[in-house]
């Protein structure tokens, strides 16, 4: 009987603390406000986002059939008062127009940071903007959809 106790309140732990860590990570996207929202050649994504010390926040943009890639916008800087962010993304090229496009906004631990600040550097010198596997997020995306129907 104490054993059953003892693995009943080893679960009860486990679940509060993994409930505490999922409240750590608090991240929505406020526009685009809802899915099918029609966008041309670009926008300000913009949220509000708390997270702990240490794990950076990025805007990642893709569409919708390429699945696994994304091309990663830039890193949120999240105003320590109000907790909003904002960063401008580009959706694609005029080839894509009628596409649907997802939005992400994730949150990475420093060496996700690290690998996804080399790639926007490196392509801002290069021009090169192949979409790329990301890194293993910290806590799960926030995703908005989004339909291109211009590039203006």
């Amino acid at each position: 009987m104490k054993q059953l106790a003892a693995a009943l309140a080893f679960g009860l732990l486990l679940v509060m603390c993994l409930d505490t860590r999922a409240q750590e990570f608090a991240v929505t996207i406020k526009d685009p406000d809802r899915d099918g929202l029609p966008v041309g050649k670009g926008m300000p994504i913009t949220g509000t986002a708390k997270i702990p010390g240490g794990y950076r926040l990025w805007i990642l943009v893709r569409r919708t059939d390429f699945e696994g890639v994304w091309w990663p916008q830039g890193e949120a800087k999240i105003d320590p008062i109000t907790k909003e962010w904002r960063v401008g993304v580009t959706f694609g090229s005029e080839d894509d127009i009628s596409w649907d496009f997802q939005v992400a906004a994730a949150v990475f631990n420093p060496e996700g940071h690290i690998i996804l600040d080399e790639y926007r550097k490196r392509a801002l010198k290069t021009g090169d903007w192949k979409p790329i596997e990301i890194p293993e997020t910290a806590s799960p995306p926030q995703i908005v959809k989004v339909k291109k129907i211009s590039h203006r």
